[in-house]
């Protein structure tokens, strides 16, 4: 019976934690154009001295540890194709890694903004409110 009641509710975790391909590839999509929106506005505050290269620079590290957990769950769920636009963000975390080293605030927007139109985020639609 012990058995049975183990085997069981391994069974129900495996089940609850897995995603259909389909959610994978929206959340990715998602998370993706989030993490675009973010590194965009990001370089763009730190070319106008809004914020210090130590702050971008861990906005940047945060954002390619992020996208790298996202792409291996999208993968893992909906394959090569849910984890595509993650990846294709994920493509422009090198680069935004140079400019910063070399202080290169033009090239850091130009890789952010990239990364951002790799994976163009979706704006929030409108909430209808009563008359």
């Amino acid at each position: 019976m012990r058995q049975v009641c183990v085997a069981t509710a391994a069974v129900l975790l495996l089940c609850g934690c897995a995603q259909s391909p389909e959610k994978a590839a929206k959340e990715a999509r998602e998370a993706a154009g989030s993490w675009g929106a973010t590194l965009s506005a990001a370089a763009e505050r730190w070319s106008s001295g809004d914020i210090s290269t130590s702050y971008f620079q861990s906005v940047v590290t945060q954002a390619g540890t992020a996208l790298r957990q996202e792409s291996r769950t999208a993968r893992k769920s909906g394959g090569a194709s849910a984890a595509a636009p993650v990846d294709a963000v994920a493509s422009h975390v090198d680069a935004l890694n140079d400019a910063v080293a070399r202080g290169d605030r033009a090239a850091a927007i130009d890789a952010a903004h990239a990364a951002a139109s790799a994976a163009p985020a979706n704006p929030t639609p409108p909430v209808a409110r009563p008359q």
